[in-house]
């Protein structure tokens, strides 16, 4: 297996009995959906995983050649991981699921954001607010980017920045129609909360000098009662 690429082998058996001797040779149960159909593979467990965690996200493609023992031919594909099962408690892959996308028709995938930039309202006192972490986008399976930037450099304290106000690479188009809001700059700057803190303050010496004019009138109380 070369660098990158994963590396698989059709199997023709299947069910819960074949699937755990698969596992107990160190190999594990796969299938690839897409325009081929739907086909049954057998993978190294270690060697998987291992290039797996190199990995961005489950949305990267990935090629993966696929050989077949019984005619003696191989394939190579382009494909999405759709779903992968881990084992409860050991670090180790029990099943996964792939998706060969047709090369010549756009998909929508989520692809996570990273925030650039400082923002002013930040740097003012505000809190860097991301609503979402990924956004749909539409390309051709070539052009899925690994992740999309959004720049934050120019957000104020109560700004915001929305999905179709993202800038995306060439030939990447947004995948919803919705406008909702990716990332934003909440709470307040640091001028109001000295404010608050500063009145805060004013009224605490308020209570002290009328706590200490209350000691007094019941001071002289006293004093008159002493001399009655």
């Amino acid at each position: 297996m070369t660098q990158n690429q994963l590396s698989a082998s059709i199997r023709s058996k299947k069910g819960k009995s074949a699937n755990q001797k698969l596992r107990q040779a160190g190999n594990i149960p796969a299938v690839l959906y897409g325009p081929r159909g739907n086909i049954l593979l057998e993978m190294a467990e270690e060697s998987t995983r291992h290039l797996l965690e190199k990995m961005s996200g489950m949305h990267e493609l990935v090629p993966i050649n696929v050989t077949d023992s019984a005619s003696g031919e191989s394939w190579t594909a382009q494909v999405l991981l759709r779903e992968i099962q881990k084992h409860p408690y050991q670090h180790q892959i029990t099943h996964i699921d792939f998706w060969e996308l047709p090369e010549a028709k756009p998909q929508i995938v989520r692809i996570p954001i990273h925030v650039i930039g400082e923002s002013p309202g930040v740097k003012g006192g505000g809190v860097l607010q991301m609503v979402v972490r990924e956004i749909p986008v539409s390309c051709l399976p070539a052009d899925i980017p690994s992740f999309v930037e959004v720049d934050s450099s120019s957000l104020e304290l109560g700004d915001s920045i929305r999905i179709q106000d993202v800038k995306l690479p060439e030939k990447v188009t947004v995948g919803t129609d919705e406008n909702f809001t990716v990332i934003s700059i909440v709470g307040r700057a640091k001028e109001e909360e000295e404010e608050i803190v500063e009145v805060a303050e004013g009224e605490e010496g308020v209570e002290a000098v009328e706590g200490e004019e209350a000691d007094s009138e019941d001071s002289v109380k006293d004093e008159k009662t002493e001399e009655e």
